[in-house]
């Protein structure tokens, strides 16, 4: 708890550029970091080309955000990134469907979004009086700006609001990892898409 896997770094620059993996061969899980892919590129079509494939064989995508409320650009980022899934492996996506013999939308074989937000002086996504659940708040943003979500299996929002910082994010509650692990029990069904037997584990990305 708490050991450094990927490097990091109090300065502007990213220090992991591209793509990094790490395997906890505990929970059978493949934690991939591509944080490096949402800075600064001299060839923006091959960051956007690596960070399909990353999304492609991803399970959980964990988009973590240090604001005291959700930016316009969130959304936006995670609309464009779904018209991109689905403009790309819808093909491949209705070839599965047809193959496994299911009759699902394809959406259920898509990555799950969770939203891991951290805020400071404000108050948590459905902290207040509404009678609407946290999940549905999303969709609603994600409407009002005319962003689709279609490409993902399920949206999930989770926060932790720090009163006394640094927060080092250690507490089991809070930390992203632990709730990629609630997760993902039970798996997504986006699972059936790969033959029997060929993977074992469940690939988590960190945005």
């Amino acid at each position: 708890m708490g050991r450094e896997v990927f490097k990091t770094s109090p300065m502007q620059e990213s220090c992991t550029m591209g793509v990094w993996a790490a395997f906890d061969p505990i929970h059978k899980v493949m934690v991939i970091d591509a944080e490096g892919l949402l800075g600064n590129s001299s060839n923006q079509g091959h960051r956007t080309h690596l960070l399909l494939k990353v999304l492609a064989i991803s399970d959980i995508i964990i988009y973590r955000t240090h604001a005291d409320r959700l930016h316009d650009d969130l959304f936006k980022f995670l609309g464009d990134v779904s018209d991109a899934y689905l403009k790309h492996f819808t093909k491949e996506l209705k070839a599965t469907t047809a193959r496994c013999g299911l009759d699902v939308p394809l959406s259920t074989l898509g990555p799950a979004i969770i939203i891991f937000h951290e805020t400071v002086h404000t108050k948590l996504l459905g902290s207040g009086n509404s009678s609407e659940s946290v999940d549905w708040l999303l969709l609603e943003r994600f409407r009002k700006l005319g962003c689709f979500s279609e490409a993902f299996s399920s949206i999930r929002y989770r926060g932790t609001r720090t009163c006394s910082p640094p927060n080092r994010l250690w507490w089991p509650a809070a930390h992203p990892g632990a709730v990629a692990g609630q997760q993902l029990h039970p798996l997504p069904s986006r699972h059936l898409q790969s033959p029997a037997g060929s993977r074992h584990y469940s690939s988590v990305i960190w945005l």
